[in-house]
C-alpha cells in the first residue's frame, strides 16, 4: 500500500508554493496528464472527510482528484482554479450590483446543499474561500474546518472559524451545524453589500436586508434551516428585484413618451423653418460647393493656399493669352497654346489631385508616405518626359 501511495505521490512535480504560510498550498503538475493541481497539506483526522468530498463532482466545488497519506501527512490534490477570490474583489470594487450578490448567493447555497447533503459542514465560509473562476463561476474552496454533523455534542471538539464570518455556536456555545454555514453566508451577503458585518451596519436593501437579518440570528432555530429553504428564498427575492426592474423600465418608457412627442413637434416646426429657406441655402452654397469640389486651392479652407491659387489664375488667365497674341503665325498660335498648357496647367491638375484622381492611381493611394513620394516622383517623371516629348518636336525641322 505504501508502494502504491509513493508511485502515486511520485506522479505530480510541484512547481511552486501559492502562498508564504508554512505547509501552504503548492501548485503541481501531473507528469503523465500534463494537468496541473493545487497540493495543500490537511490533518490526519480529516481523511475520511476528504475521502467524501472527493466522491462529490459539483459545478460549484473544486474537483478533489486524490487524497494522499505521505509520510504520516495527509495531502489532498484538487482541480487548479484559475481566478479571484470575493475578498479580491469586494477590494477593488466599490459595489457589487444586487442581480450579481444574488447569483452569487445562489450559486453558494448549491455549494453548500452538496455538502450538507453529505452530513458534512464547511464552518469556514467566508470571501476568502470563494472564489470567481475566469468563466465566472463561482467555487467554494478550502476545506481546512469541515466536520460531520454529530447530533449529540455540546459543542465542537474542534473550535475552528473566522472571527466575524463564523457562527456564535462555532466559539462554544452549541454544536455547529448546516445552520452555522448559512449564518456565514448571510454575513457574507452584509459584507458583499457594505464592506461592513452585520453588526458594524446592516444592508438598508430591501432585497437583501430581511434575508440576512434571518440567516445571521444568533439562535440557529430562528435562522434558514437549510440550505434549501434560503435559496427559495433568495429566490423570490430574485423575482422580486426582476419585477422590480421591469415596473422601474415602464414608468421610464412612460415619462419618455412625452418627451419623445414633445421633440417630434419641435423637428416638424425646425423642418417647416428649414423648407422655406430651403432654396435661398442652395442658391447660396451652390457655388461655394463648386469651388471646394473642383477648383484647385479651393477645396479647402487654409486661406495661403486660396491666395496663391488666385495669384496663379490671375497669371494664367492674363499671361498665356497675351504669349499666344505675340506669336503672328497661326500655327506658331497652337503649338504655343499646347506648349503653355503642358508646361502651367498640366501640372496643377496632375499634382493637386484634380477630380480625385490620386485615389484610382496605386502609389498615390498608398496609406504609407514613403509610397506616396515615390508615387509623385514617378509622377513628374512623366511630366518631364512629356515635355522633353514636346520640345524634341519642335526641334525637329
Amino acid at each position: 500500500m505504501e508502494n502504491v501511495t509513493e508511485e502515486r505521490v511520485s506522479l505530480y512535480k510541484e512547481i511552486e508554493p501559492l502562498t508564504d504560510k508554512p505547509n501552504g498550498p503548492v501548485l503541481v503538475r501531473n507528469r503523465e496528464t500534463k494537468e496541473f493541481f493545487v497540493k495543500k497539506y490537511y490533518p490526519l483526522f480529516l481523511k475520511e472527510n476528504l475521502l467524501t468530498l472527493q466522491e462529490l463532482d459539483h459545478t460549484h466545488l473544486p474537483k478533489i482528484q486524490e487524497v494522499l497519506v505521505e509520510d504520516g501527512k495527509l495531502f489532498l490534490y484538487e482541480e487548479f482554479i484559475h481566478g479571484k477570490t470575493l475578498t479580491q474583489i469586494i477590494q477593488r470594487s466599490e459595489m457589487i450590483e444586487i442581480e450579481t450578490l444574488l447569483k452569487m448567493t445562489l450559486e453558494l447555497l448549491d455549494a453548500l446543499i452538496a455538502l450538507h447533503s453529505k452530513g458534512i459542514i464547511h464552518r469556514d465560509v467566508k470571501p476568502g474561500n470563494i472564489m470567481l473562476t475566469n468563466d465566472g463561476l463561482l467555487k467554494l474552496i478550502d476545506f481546512d474546518a469541515v466536520r460531520t454533523f454529530d447530533g449529540g455534542k455540546e459543542t465542537d471538539t474542534v473550535q475552528l472559524g473566522t472571527i466575524g464570518f463564523a457562527s456564535p455556536e462555532q466559539f462554544g456555545f452549541a454544536e455547529s451545524d448546516r445552520r452555522s454555514d448559512l449564518y456565514s453566508v448571510g454575513v457574507v451577503m452584509n459584507v458583499c453589500a457594505t464592506k461592513k458585518y452585520p453588526k458594524e451596519q446592516l444592508s438598508t436593501n430591501k432585497f437583501l436586508r430581511p434575508l440576512i437579518l434571518k440567516a445571521t440570528k444568533l439562535d440557529p432555530n430562528d435562522r434558514y434551516q437549510s440550505a434549501l429553504e434560503m435559496k427559495w428564498e433568495v429566490e423570490e427575492q430574485w423575482k422580486k428585484l426582476k419585477f422590480n426592474y421591469q415596473s422601474e423600465e415602464k414608468e421610464t418608457k412612460k415619462a419618455s413618451q412625452e418627451d419623445r412627442i414633445r421633440e417630434i413637434l419641435e423637428k416638424n416646426a425646425a423642418n417647416k423653418e428649414q423648407q422655406q429657406n430651403i432654396s435661398q441655402k442652395v442658391v447660396k452654397t451652390y457655388p461655394s460647393s463648386i469651388l471646394r469640389k473642383y477648383v484647385p486651392g479651393f477645396r479647402t479652407d487654409i486661406v495661403w493656399k486660396k491666395v496663391i491659387a488666385v495669384i496663379y489664375y490671375v497669371f494664367i488667365g492674363l499671361g498665356l493669352p497675351l504669349d499666344i497674341m505675340r506669336n503672328g503665325s497661326s500655327n506658331g498660335r497652337s503649338g504655343l497654346v499646347v506648349e503653355d498648357l503642358l508646361y502651367f496647367v498640366l501640372p496643377v491638375f496632375l499634382f493637386t489631385n484634380f477630380m480625385d484622381f490620386h485615389s484610382k492611381l496605386p502609389l498615390l493611394k498608398s496609406k504609407k508616405r514613403i509610397v506616396r513620394i515615390f508615387g509623385y516622383i514617378l509622377l513628374g517623371l512623366f511630366w518631364l518626359a512629356l515635355c522633353s516629348l514636346l520640345r524634341g518636336e519642335q526641334r525637329v525641322p
